[in-house]
């Protein structure tokens, strides 16, 4: 009985101590918990608590001081600029997020609550590009699968997913309903499982730099472009590159239609014509050639990969013609005559993920993708490049012949030419939403080239560039 006894006491201590350690643990918690709701009071803030700011830039620790002058240059412009490390947000999300990925969107939805931010800058790009994990910012794939034709594709990325911060119900909008770790799941031949909302609550762009070469390149141009004095000459250019991009599903040259309309969206501007019905593109060195002049926009409509963009002569889809390649781009050398660039409708022309070693969907081995190309070209090409990260669907694709990718293209330009938006996330964020308004979505739809796909669109579309831009400049 005596030993009984003391095991019995042993017991109870054990017991005791373990309670302790569980209210010491919640206790920590609820710490933790007020430290997020009160965020200017965190060891990451020393602002005063009324302070506001308009830009937030997350990068990695490593590119920290490349990046300060473009923190300085916007605070010049009275663009109130906050710079915190990847490292940080970590750290100040420790007990937010179940991933690298969450805890920087939960980090956000912090500062647009606190600080109110209209943009998100993110400076990295993806692990998959090298072996140092420091350098990168990770990023969301949406698992919405859909094949093209007979070419699977289970999963892509998408920067959608920093933007939509909130719900329609105000919540935290985790893009994974059912938390199973799989995120905006609309599985092949099935229903939705998860039902994110989709519409931006702030305007992100990403620059997928790789290391401290690519910062120096892009903070100079973004500065640059934004200080420089501009000559209508040149910025009321409005370069357009298409052909016949379905010959067997329009009855028209639907690249050519679609850029048309994205030049009626732009009044006061100059139309130069790229297309192959006429014969003014025939190959890449046309493209070259003419942005060399200098333009304030490009607009390509047609198909691409993560190397080129392409598309056909009228009714002949056994011809290619290519409007612009990787290997063409060193060829730019438009210096401070830096147009958007909008390429939607071209297949992973975004598709920032690849490198020697990976390098899906191109032929050959490529350093990079065709966006980053166009916008980290040191003397020329652009000043941000909005296109797909996935395979992209045009109206013709869809089902209901309805939300292509030629929708956000040309909306985007109506936008900035009819709505007078002139800062380049908010023309971004605003066509997003102008998107969503205009077609609803069925989740119910298990169709292969039904409602899936308008909202893979819409996730895919991609902006590689500064999101507080000002279009233009301020000059």
């Amino acid at each position: 009985m005596r030993k009984i006894s003391i095991i019995c006491n042993i017991i109870l201590i054990l017991i005791i101590i373990l309670s302790i350690n569980t209210l010491a643990v919640e206790s920590e918690k609820g710490n933790i918990n007020k430290q997020y709701k009160n965020f200017h009071n965190s060891d990451l803030s020393t602002i005063d608590e009324l302070e506001l700011f308009d830009l937030l830039i997350i990068t990695p620790e490593i590119f920290e001081n490349k990046l300060q002058t473009l923190v300085e240059h916007k605070n010049n412009l009275d663009i109130k600029t906050k710079l915190v490390t990847t490292e940080k947000v970590y750290d100040e999300m420790f007990w937010f997020g179940r991933d690298k990925a969450e805890k920087i969107k939960y980090f956000i939805k912090t500062a647009l609550d606190e600080w109110n931010i209209k943009y998100v800058l993110l400076v990295g790009g993806r692990q998959d590009q090298s072996f140092m994990e420091s350098w990168f910012i990770p990023v969301r794939y949406s698992f919405l699968e859909r094949k093209y034709g007979d070419y699977p594709e289970r999963k892509f990325i998408s920067d959608l997913y920093y933007a939509d911060i909130y719900d329609a119900e105000g919540n935290f909008s985790s893009w994974d309903d059912d938390n199973d770790g799989i995120f905006s799941e609309w599985p092949d031949n099935d229903i939705a499982s998860d039902i994110p909302d989709l519409y931006p609550d702030v305007s992100v762009g990403r620059l997928p730099c790789r290391n401290n070469r690519d910062v120096e390149i892009i903070v100079n141009k973004i500065i640059d472009y934004e200080t420089g004095l501009f000559s209508e000459s040149w910025f009321k250019n409005m370069v357009v590159v298409a052909g016949d991009t379905y010959t067997n599903k329009t009855q028209y040259i639907d690249g050519e239609v679609y850029t048309q309309m994205a030049i009626d969206n732009m009044p006061g501007f100059n139309p130069v014509k790229l297309w192959t019905s006429d014969g003014s593109l025939s190959n890449s060195w046309d493209t070259v050639k003419t942005i060399n002049k200098g333009c304030g926009f490009i607009f390509f409509s047609g198909h691409g990969n993560p190397a080129s963009w392409a598309t056909h002569p009228p009714n002949d889809e056994t011809v290619w013609i290519d409007g612009m390649k990787l290997r063409y781009m060193p060829f730019l050398f438009n210096k401070n005559k830096l147009p958007i660039c909008i390429t939607g409708s071209g297949c992973f022309n975004n598709m920032f993920n690849v490198s020697f070693l990976n390098h899906p969907f191109s032929v050959y081995p490529i350093p990079k993708c065709w966006g980053e190309g166009m916008t980290f070209n040191a003397h020329g090409g652009s000043i941000a490049t909005i296109g797909s990260t996935a395979f992209s669907y045009e109206s013709p694709d869809i089902n209901s012949n309805r939300g292509g990718i030629e929708w956000l293209d040309i909306q985007f330009f109506k936008e900035y030419g009819i709505n007078d938006i002139d800062v380049l996330g908010e023309c971004w964020s605003d066509t997003i939403s102008a998107f969503l308004d205009n077609f609803s979505i069925n989740w119910m739809d298990n169709s292969y080239d039904g409602d899936a796909i308008i909202v893979k669109n819409v996730q895919q579309w991609l902006l590689i560039g500064d999101p507080s831009l000002k279009i233009g400049g301020y000059n």
